[in-house]
């Protein structure tokens, strides 16, 4: 019954994931959403059964996820928008932690991450030709229509590029099998590269440029006889990606000013009204530091628009400065806990012997730089990308836990039944070994040879 119950939840999660990024299909988005919650229960229902032990999450990320959730929902006692600040937090908070605890379930083996890295890879392909055909073909790229948006679309690439890995890395965590892994890989990267050029947006490009040095540097750090044996390829490859990434920005800020000249991209960004929004924001949280105004990206959305004249500048456009807005000090210092405390495990997961193990937290490294990085200079962690950011976060998580306690289970298991440890067989080559007296009815030839120690090579 666990089996089927397993394998359900993986089917449905894997719907699920490949659903997020668009807007379309609603219902089969909610079925498959439904489902995944119903086999989680039943999962964690059978989790005392033989061998289908779920693995308690870290107490620190535990710990700091609770405070975050406790702390915003707390926040609705001095909310300026009590309305507003529930419907926020039935979305951004509950829902969030729902899909948490699905994919943290979920990715119970190898056969599981890559099943949902599939999954997420396959919707990057589909919906990315979706939007370059509608692009060439279709009259011009509506990505509100498929695609939730322009932020939203480049936020979600960013968040799918650490899966990229996926191709070129072996097996069992990875689909890499030599040329044809690679070719699909780059057709992937060209998917991202294109349709983020039709987002013209700009920050994307730093964003996917730190996702890929990040997992490079981790993976080269990791793995180091692995880059000196071929480092051009390691090399060349990552410079050339930076080339194309850095191409693409000074282009995206080109179009965005309607200039070419370099002094006026330059003038373009000094002049950018995040700016003055900076300044505002700031003085809206010197007014309340601790508490903040209550849950809600936008909860000073009328106040903000007014004063800037944009529609556009309603919220505080940097992810930590968002947290503070909404939460004081308090809130923001919990989430910035919660993501320093995911990022400590991932870098455990890295310097684990096991290269598996070690990948995932390649993974889960390069995915949080890229969150950092992408909401700089704006806050797209809300609705579905934040649900996509939690969902790889814990399954990259739930992943190196069971990983981790299959290490610990087979170590323990060989401590009782006697085989000695790497410490004791080092040990024990090193000693040089002794015979076992032989019996008196041996013959004399046989008992000198047993007493007269032999010379070790």
């Amino acid at each position: 019954m666990i089996a089927h119950c397993n394998r359900w939840l993986l089917a449905f999660a894997a719907a699920y994931l490949a659903l997020l990024p668009t807007n379309v299909a609603t219902f089969a988005h909610s079925f498959a959403y439904g489902g995944s919650i119903l086999f989680t229960l039943c999962v964690l229902a059978r989790a005392r059964q033989p061998g289908a032990a779920v693995p308690a999450p870290p107490r620190a990320i535990v710990l700091a996820l609770a405070a975050w959730c406790a702390w915003s929902v707390a926040s609705l006692a001095w909310s300026i928008h009590p309305a507003y600040s529930v419907e926020q937090l039935e979305r951004e908070v509950f829902d969030s932690t729902i899909v948490m605890v699905v994919f943290y379930v979920a990715a119970r083996d190898a056969a599981s991450f890559r099943t949902l890295t599939g999954a997420a890879l396959a919707s990057l392909a589909v919906l990315g030709a979706l939007a370059i055909g509608v692009d060439a073909f279709g009259g011009g790229w509506d990505a509100g229509r498929w695609h939730h948006g322009v932020g939203p679309w480049s936020t979600w690439t960013v968040l799918v590029t650490p899966l990229l890995f996926g191709l070129v890395a072996p097996p069992p965590l990875g689909f890499g099998n030599g040329r044809r892994s690679r070719v699909l890989g780059l057709v992937l990267v060209a998917v991202v590269v294109v349709t983020d050029r039709m987002t013209d947006n700009r920050i994307v490009w730093l964003a996917l440029a730190g996702t890929l040095a990040a997992a490079s540097l981790t993976a080269a750090l990791r793995w180091p006889q692995t880059f000196t044996r071929t480092p051009m390829r390691w090399v060349a490859t990552l410079v050339a990606m930076l080339l194309v990434l850095g191409v693409a920005f000074v282009d995206a800020a080109r179009e965005r000013a309607g200039v070419v000249a370099p002094e006026a991209v330059a003038q373009s960004i000094e002049q950018d009204p995040r700016l003055v929004l900076w300044d505002h924001i700031r003085d809206k949280i010197e007014a309340r530091p601790w508490t903040g105004y209550g849950f809600g990206r936008r909860i000073l959305a009328d106040r903000l628009a007014a004063e800037m004249g944009n529609p556009l500048l309603a919220h505080a456009h940097n992810l930590f400065a968002s947290q503070w807005l909404q939460t004081g000090v308090v809130g923001m210092l919990a989430f910035a806990a919660l993501l320093a405390a995911l990022f400590a495990r991932y870098v455990r997961f890295v310097r684990a012997r096991d290269d598996a193990l070690a990948f995932a937290g390649v993974v889960g490294i390069a995915l949080i730089v890229g969150l950092v990085l992408k909401n700089l200079t704006d806050d797209f962690l809300f609705r579905s990308n934040a649900k996509e950011f939690w969902a790889l976060a814990a399954m990259v998580l739930g992943f190196g836990m069971r990983r981790e306690a299959q290490e610990a289970a087979r170590r323990a298991a060989a401590t009782l039944s006697g085989c000695p440890s790497a410490a004791a067989d080092a040990a024990a080559r090193a000693e040089p070994l002794r015979a076992e007296p032989l019996p008196e009815s041996a013959p004399p030839a046989r008992r000198q040879a047993a007493r007269t120690p032999e010379s070790t090579p």
